[in-house]
């Protein structure tokens, strides 16, 4: 509510005008139809977003060791142990995580080629976790499914190690499994 001060024939008069009430009921409609799609909208996104860490948790499964202090995890085909949250962030931007293809481990119905993950930027374990997952389905190696971890390549060895032509202010890591 606003207050103004009006002079009307030299006296000053209070006038209180409340806005809302210069608007119509079909503008007010439309401010309402508005705001609702976009609610709409936000709920539609954060439904998805539910769904989607929902399919990335559904193969997990840990166990926590106190007198360790370890966390031992399976997840899917793989299996990891860890003495970090698995939603702590590895704080390396840019990743790229490989598995290298070997013939002599591989199932029939493999892919038959390395594995290379789409760009990672700021990945959880979690992530890195369901890429070497996803790299033991395409690799189609079940006999190595413990993720020991990954070890960084040197770009000036990318292209001799796996073909791939490194891109500048990329990392790239290979997965390794025992």
């Amino acid at each position: 509510m606003y207050y103004f001060n009006k002079s009307y024939m030299g006296m000053k008069k209070v006038v209180n005008i409340n806005y809302l009430d210069l608007l119509t009921d079909d503008l007010i409609e439309k401010i309402l139809d508005t705001l609702t799609k976009d609610y709409d909208n936000q709920i539609s996104l954060l439904d998805d977003k539910i769904k989607t860490i929902k399919k990335l948790l559904e193969p997990l499964s840990s166990y926590y060791d106190e007198a360790e202090d370890y966390n031992y995890i399976s997840y899917d085909n793989i299996y990891y142990s860890i003495n970090k949250r698995l939603f702590e962030r590895v704080y390396i931007d840019n990743i790229i995580l490989i598995n290298k293809y070997d013939k002599l481990f591989s199932v029939e119905n493999a892919v038959g080629d390395d594995y290379i993950s789409k760009t990672l930027h700021n990945p959880t374990y979690l992530d890195i976790l369901a890429e070497a997952n996803k790299s033991v389905v395409y690799t189609g190696d079940y006999h190595h499914i413990f993720l020991e971890g990954i070890n960084k390549i040197d770009n000036e060895n990318v292209y001799k190690y796996f073909g791939i032509t490194p891109k500048d202010n990329y990392k790239y890591y290979e997965f390794v499994f025992s």
